[in-house]
């Protein structure tokens, strides 16, 4: 899976709103072809042509499509799916069933156009209190789940609250996104203004979308492991491999039991 600690949000703004993003030290771009105010065929247009320069700067990209009830969805896949693809974002995931329409339409487009089926993966958002209820099942719904991205300012819209980042007001979300996520092992991202990006670091988040590219280092250094904590997973990997190795199924590790899912996790955090 692509390391995702710095998106940078560009929509549909067309090559030279992205260029400064694509050659910057993010870890991803982030287009759109879901924003109502820009027409969908120039959209469409602008996404590939970001696309193909993202390709060429071996820059990972995202692309926001159009939720499955649009009737949208399978034209927008027709218009930009390709191997530069890395993942796709579900804006408004309410129900398992909206990740599943979305497979299939990746499946087919994946087999057409010679990529490995599974390769694209799947983004859904969560900015919604029905969206955060079935939060597990819709991240369970295929295996091309990729994480969840909790979107706080249409969340705390839905739901009448005040958008923060931090405090206590979206703290329960916030932290359903991230145990949901961690629990799965796919990756827990949050939407940002740039701001308190330790702070969301520190809640459990993997990374986060970008207004700019003026937050990237502060994110990549943000939700980075520290050494310490790199060291210590290197160790509870070295103990799992070392219990195996004896036939043992877990390996215990001081105060813990390191499994199978335990040292995939650990394997994930130390190659980030």
């Amino acid at each position: 899976m692509i390391r995702l600690r710095s998106i940078v949000e560009v929509g549909s703004g067309g090559l030279d709103a992205a260029q400064d993003a694509i050659g910057s030290q993010a870890d991803a771009i982030l287009l759109s072809v879901a924003d109502a105010r820009v027409p969908l065929a120039e959209a469409r247009q602008q996404v590939t042509a970001v696309l193909a320069a993202a390709g060429q700067g071996e820059k990972a990209a995202l692309v926001v499509v159009n939720h499955p009830k649009t009737r949208l969805l399978r034209d927008d896949l027709d218009a930009i799916l390709s191997p530069l693809v890395g993942g796709v974002l579900i804006p408004h995931a309410v129900e398992p069933q909206d990740v599943r329409d979305t497979a299939v339409y990746l499946r087919e487009f994946e087999l057409r156009r010679g990529i490995e089926p599974g390769d694209t993966k799947v983004f859904p958002v969560i900015d919604t209190a029905r969206g955060l209820l079935h939060a597990e099942q819709i991240a369970m719904a295929a295996p091309r789940v990729g994480g969840l991205v909790f979107h706080a300012v249409r969340f705390a819209r839905d739901i009448g609250a005040r958008p923060e980042q931090r405090g206590d007001r979206l703290a329960y979300a916030r932290g359903k996104v991230v145990a949901v996520c961690r629990g799965l092992g796919i990756s827990p991202l949050v939407t940002s203004d740039g701001l308190e990006l330790t702070y969301l670091a520190e809640q459990g988040f993997a990374g986060a979308i970008l207004p700019d590219v003026r937050y990237v280092a502060t994110a990549n250094a943000a939700f980075a492991p520290g050494r310490l904590v790199k060291d210590r997973a290197n160790a509870a990997v070295e103990a799992y491999e070392a219990a195996r190795a004896e036939g043992a199924w877990v390996a215990r590790f001081e105060d813990e039991v390191i499994d199978a899912e335990a040292a995939r996790k650990l394997r994930h955090l130390i190659g980030e």
